[in-house]
């Protein structure tokens, strides 16, 4: 081996340690002078060494480019994979936009979306940005050549934007590029399912020349950006769509729930209405539920009820709104906000209701609106109906309390009530000291309305045929009611319980002694039952019915005498002469003393077992005096008067 070929080697041999260290250029520039400079270096050596170095720059530039490509591959499987977590459209494009500024070391990286409808473009985000002109800035459709139809998207880019006289893609962002004083550009389209739906743009402030690494970097940067923002964009879809169904079902809930609200309600007020509630108090329950104040008007417009202060309102246009309300069968809103709603039954218009909301209260519940305007319609229909119905319950009342004809007249008069007849019913006389009679009839009928009972007025004073066994406790509430309604002192006698039409005249009879009797005992103003005066109601009434206190006292007792024969009315009086010794008592009836025992039991059967209470047993005494005192006057009394019986 020559030295010539031994120094070559060592060059090669200086040159592989350089490149194995990843010496840095000018090592490699010292190696070449120190070459050239050295003693016996020729030419031919020069030119091997030259070569050697540029060979080893080669390798090491190339190692550079695969190192560099490894990081930008590894950049952009990180880009990849935090593009691939669902996030929010703008989220997605702040994420595109850093990764690009990071992964190309450039100023200011952007996105610039085009708009399907207007073909516009708008600059979306940017990273990197100094000026506030950047993040929605407008550009118009066809500015940006790749929107133009038929040519196809494709990268470009520009070392120089200032001296590059080719009219270029970044043309269109002239005024950005300005403002943030950029000179390299470089902008790849964003492509999803073969649709060009905007760019993303790199830019330094300085001269770079962009490599094809570069370029093909943000391709597929580009590619992956797209399909993020086409699922963005399509989550967001999804997510704007779950808000609307969102929204629809809150709707259809509150909806729901409004029909669900106004059908309870419904149901609610026609049980009310049918159980006899009035028109005013329900309009007072209508205005709690609805928030204002209402008013009920006539075929005619007249005013049937009103409740809370409505805006006076124009009749002409009331009248126009309500024929259009009628015929859509909707409400309708005045001027002045008031509501009319149509009242119909069967097609006929039978009114309207007004409805004016309260301050701040917004428009109406339609349906719940609706509910009320329907069961006000129901109940002006009851009220019509029952009207007629309780105008032929009152004929029948006063018939049974007056009645002078025919009994089979009256039997056959009182067939259709003759189910609710044969119910408990006490009959009721009260005398208010007020000289409205209109109010005191008005009170009456849905007082009777209510509780399903009959009214008449006879003499001036009221009667009322009502269901209930307790006299004293119907009597007294009738006084406390009409007292209330007409602010007046109201006296009030009853009689009862009684069953079946025919009872209804000698109660009705009983319960005016009563009256006259609290009225001579000082009792105006108070109420009683007929039971609770006993002989006293006969003594002080106007007409002393003797009959009838004997019959009410001694009625069982007597009937029994007369049907079995029996002595239970004598043995009576002789338990009272015996000062209710069962022993002496059978000495003056020359019985047994078990005759009277069995014969005391009897009478307990037949009268109740407070017979023998002081108060009772007064009444007894009395009614078996009276008995007596008859038996002598007219020792054939005549049979008792024709009853009526349904």
């Amino acid at each position: 081996m020559t030295g010539e070929d031994s120094t070559t080697e060592d060059d090669v041999l200086r040159v592989l340690e350089l490149l194995a260290g990843e010496a840095p250029a000018r090592a490699y520039d010292q190696l070449l002078a120190g070459a050239r400079s050295g003693a016996g270096a020729g030419a031919a050596r020069t030119e091997r060494l030259e070569r050697a170095t540029f060979l080893a720059r080669e390798v090491s530039a190339l190692f550079e480019r695969r190192s560099r490509r490894e990081a930008e591959l590894a950049a952009l499987v990180d880009a990849a994979r935090d593009l691939s977590s669902p996030g929010s459209l703008d989220e997605t494009l702040r994420l595109i936009t850093r990764r690009a500024r990071l992964m190309t070391n450039m100023d200011l990286a952007c996105t610039v979306l085009v708009d399907e409808d207007t073909g516009d473009a708008t600059l979306t985000t940017a990273d990197g940005a100094v000026s506030a002109l950047t993040v929605g800035y407008r550009i118009p459709a066809g500015a940006v050549p790749a929107a133009v139809p038929g040519e196809p998207p494709a990268p470009f880019w520009t070392a120089d934007h200032l001296a590059d006289d080719r009219t270029t893609h970044a043309t269109a962002l002239d005024e950005v590029l300005h403002a943030e004083a950029l000179q390299a550009v470089l902008g790849v389209p964003l492509c999803a399912d073969g649709r060009h739906i905007g760019h993303l743009y790199v830019a330094a402030r300085g001269i770079h020349h962009f490599t094809p690494d570069e370029v093909a970097l943000m391709r597929s940067l580009a590619d992956l950006s797209a399909s993020a923002v086409r699922t963005a964009r399509t989550l967001e879809g999804v997510r704007t769509a779950n808000a609307e169904l969102a929204r629809a079902d809150g709707r259809v809930r509150a909806s729901l729930s409004e029909a669900l609200r106004a059908h309870r309600v419904q149901n609610d007020l026609a049980k009310l209405v049918l159980d006899g509630l009035g028109l005013d108090a329900l309009l007072a329950r209508a205005a709690a539920d609805l928030g204002g104040s209402l008013a009920v008007r006539g075929e005619g417009g007249e005013r049937l009820a009103e409740h809370g202060r409505l805006p006076r309102t124009d009749d002409a246009e009331l009248a126009r709104v309500r024929l259009n309300a009628a015929a859509t069968g909707v409400a309708c809103p005045l001027s002045d906000g008031t509501w009319v709603v149509p009242l119909s039954v069967r097609s006929q218009d039978i009114g309207c209701l007004l409805f004016h909301p309260a301050a701040g209260a917004g428009a109406p519940a339609d349906q719940l609106l609706v509910s009320y305007a329907r069961t006000v319609s129901l109940l002006l229909v009851v009220q019509r109906s029952g009207a007629v119905e309780g105008q032929v319950r009152d004929d029948l009342l006063a018939d049974l309390t007056t009645w002078d004809g025919p009994p089979e007249r009256l039997v056959e008069r009182a067939s259709r009530f003759a189910a609710e007849l044969h119910r408990p019913h006490v009959v009721v006389v009260a005398d208010p000291q007020t000289g409205a009679g209109d109010l005191v009839e008005s009170w009456a009928g849905g007082y009777v309305r209510h509780r399903r009972g009959m009214k008449t007025v006879q003499s001036g004073r009221l009667v009322l045929l009502l269901p209930g066994e307790d006299a004293a406790a119907v009597a007294e509430e009738v006084r406390t009611a009409l007292a209330a309604a007409t602010g007046t002192q109201v006296t009030a006698g009853a009689c009862g319980p009684t069953r079946g039409a025919d009872a209804v005249h000698t109660a009705y009879q009983q319960a005016v002694r009563c009256l006259q009797a609290l009225v001579a005992l000082g009792g105006t103003g108070r109420s009683a039952a007929a039971r609770d005066l006993g002989f006293l109601g006969m003594l002080l009434a106007g007409d002393h019915d003797v009959a009838g206190f004997v019959e009410r006292t001694l009625g069982p007792l007597l009937d029994h005498d007369a049907e079995r024969f029996g002595n239970l009315v004598e043995t009576l009086e002789g338990w009272f002469s015996a000062a209710g010794s069962p022993t002496r008592a059978a000495e003056i009836l020359y019985v047994h003393p078990n005759t009277v025992s069995r014969r005391l039991e009897r009478i307990t059967q037949l009268l109740g077992r407070d017979w023998q209470h002081p108060d009772q047993a007064l009444e007894l005494q009395l009614a078996l005096r009276l008995q007596r005192a008859r038996t002598c006057l007219d020792p054939e009394p005549a049979g008792p008067p024709a009853t009526v019986r349904t």
